[in-house]
């Protein structure tokens, strides 16, 4: 409450020069997803999706045809392995509408947000484009958060026998079938606020050692996020707008004594 205080008379600026701006120049960016003081840093999604179904949403900027396959699912090929760590997506139910992703955000306005800075859209005017050629993609997190996917890494490649056998030390060992050892990864869903979105959320691999795995182009990743597209967003996906659950703001609002 005191950070809105403190801000107070740039925020009421802000809002006679947005509404100048969005009738005289045509600036029609939705002021309504950018972060705002009173908002929590990170929305605890995990908690969110124990109490209720929650979609998002992906842009395609590929044809319909390339996006899905006969059955209104998203294509197998629709998206790369490349594609899958940090995949960028939006929460859906809290101020974020389907008709928000024709906005391509750029620049600074990709930058996360730091939840003590205030945001002004007037700083950003040139940190967006408009789109007019894609699709949307809706994706039901539930089935896609905490999704357990098998992997296969080679018991003869020194370096990978070292470190499995060194996490591994006081526990009991991974099995192994021709060779490889046979592991878990697992998806999580993370949300990370940008400046000009709140309510951007990212797709994270953890690897059996519970780290955040990066593309980095071998074979055994290209076989798991593969896997992933096809086992875990695909059959969770959907090209028609389903009927999702407003957010409860207590997941993204802080109490009116909070500082």
């Amino acid at each position: 409450m005191l950070r809105i205080l403190k801000h107070l008379p740039k925020i009421l600026k802000d809002i006679f020069l947005y509404n100048f701006y969005k009738r005289f120049r045509n600036c029609y960016y939705p002021a309504s997803i950018l972060p705002k003081l009173n908002y929590v840093p990170l929305i605890n999604i995990q908690s969110l999706l124990d109490k209720q179904t929650v979609y998002i949403i992906r842009r395609s900027d590929k044809s319909e045809e390339d996006t899905f396959n006969e059955l209104g699912l998203l294509r197998n090929d629709a998206l790369t392995p490349k594609d899958i760590p940090f995949l960028s997506l939006n929460i859906l139910g809290g101020r974020f509408m389907p008709e928000h992703s024709k906005f391509r955000i750029l620049n600074e306005g990709i930058k996360k947000w730091n939840n003590r800075k205030y945001i002004s859209l007037l700083d950003h005017l040139k940190d967006f484009e408009i789109l007019k050629n894609y699709c949307l993609v809706y994706i039901n997190a539930n089935g896609v958060d905490g999704q357990e996917i098998p992997y296969f890494l080679q018991q003869s490649n020194k370096d990978i026998r070292r470190e499995v056998d060194k996490f591994f030390q006081h526990v009991e060992k991974p099995n192994l079938s021709d060779g490889k050892y046979e592991l878990k990864a697992l998806s999580r869903l993370i949300h990370d606020p940008v400046k000009l979105n709140y309510w951007h959320m990212e797709l994270n691999i953890f690897d059996y050692q519970g780290s955040s795995m990066k593309y980095k182009g071998s074979s055994y990743q290209k076989v798991l996020f593969q896997q992933v597209i096809s086992d875990i967003i695909s059959v969770n996906s959907n090209k028609e707008v389903p009927d999702y659950i407003k957010i409860p703001t207590k997941y993204y609002k802080n109490t009116i004594f909070s500082c």
